[in-house]
């Protein structure tokens, strides 16, 4: 083949294979707007389990939701109610981001998780119904500041808990770790970047291909009549 010819040959195939990549990163994008969209279109209806005074959210079952677009949205905080038998809160005293969730997991039976104190604009009302083993109560914390509790059935034995929520959580070591936020709950359409990556990927090896091919690959015996090594 010669030069002139391969050049036009190699020259068409790198554009289709700029022009189908491109095609594909836009068809990802537009699929990926579509399904933040459609996932944008269901809105809580009215008389749904919130309450008033500081923002924070509460069904009373102990699955609670709420902190969006709050530094800890997404973060959770777990608490051992009772581990082993021990009238312990496990970690009794935990220091969490506004938005965190904090979850309570029974280990043992008759307890409850009660308020004592707590800031002037939240309304945490706790999980003052006593329960066993197996139970598990939820309630995210929007608004700064302490929160005290106790288990009614153990006060005498101490066991009582905090929960402080503050901007500075995780500066100083408060109390416990969080579990990142997972990415694929978080509305981004991340397939469009692989897309874009692999069109790139392929213009750049056909470019590299079609530079060797013209520095190492013609043969002797296709060169043009005359030509001299």
């Amino acid at each position: 083949m010669k030069r002139r010819d391969f050049l036009r040959t190699a020259g068409g195939a790198t554009v289709a294979t700029a022009a189908a990549s491109a095609a594909s990163s836009s068809a990802a994008a537009a699929s990926g707007a579509d399904a933040i969209q459609d996932g944008n279109t269901t809105q809580p209806e009215d008389g749904g389990n919130q309450t008033d005074g500081g923002g924070n959210q509460s069904d009373g079952g102990g699955n609670d939701s709420a902190g969006g677009g709050l530094r800890g949205s997404g973060q959770t905080q777990t608490i051992t109610v009772g581990p082993g038998g021990d009238f312990v809160f496990d970690p009794a005293s935990v220091e969490i981001l506004p938005g965190t969730q904090v979850v309570w997991e029974w280990e043992s039976d008759n307890h409850n998780v009660e308020p004592e104190s707590q800031p002037d604009s939240a309304n945490w009302e706790g999980e003052t119904e006593i329960f066993n083993t197996g139970h598990t109560y939820s309630h995210t914390f929007t608004v700064e500041g302490e929160y005290a509790y106790f288990c009614r059935p153990h006060l005498a034995a101490g066991m009582e808990g905090t929960v402080t929520v503050t901007e500075d959580a995780g500066s100083g070591g408060g109390g416990g770790s969080y579990e990142p936020p997972d990415p694929a709950h978080m509305g981004i359409p991340v397939q469009k970047h692989f897309v874009g990556a692999l069109a790139f990927m392929g213009i750049f090896v056909t470019l590299v291909f079609t530079f060797y091919l013209l520095k190492y690959g013609e043969s002797a015996h296709t060169a043009a009549p005359g030509k001299r090594d």
